[in-house]
């Protein structure tokens, strides 16, 4: 078990959590921006 978590280096992984995270919250925002503009479509 100790040889696994010496593998993965915990940089990495922390990046790769935080990159993931930015990409998740990105496609949120594009879905609510996109849903936010049907409606001002839809009030015009």
């Amino acid at each position: 078990m100790a040889d696994i978590f010496a593998a993965v280096d915990l940089a990495s992984v922390a990046t790769f959590i935080a990159g993931t995270g930015v990409l998740i919250v990105g496609i949120n925002l594009a879905l609510k921006g996109i849903t936010i503009a049907k409606r001002a479509v839809n009030k015009a």
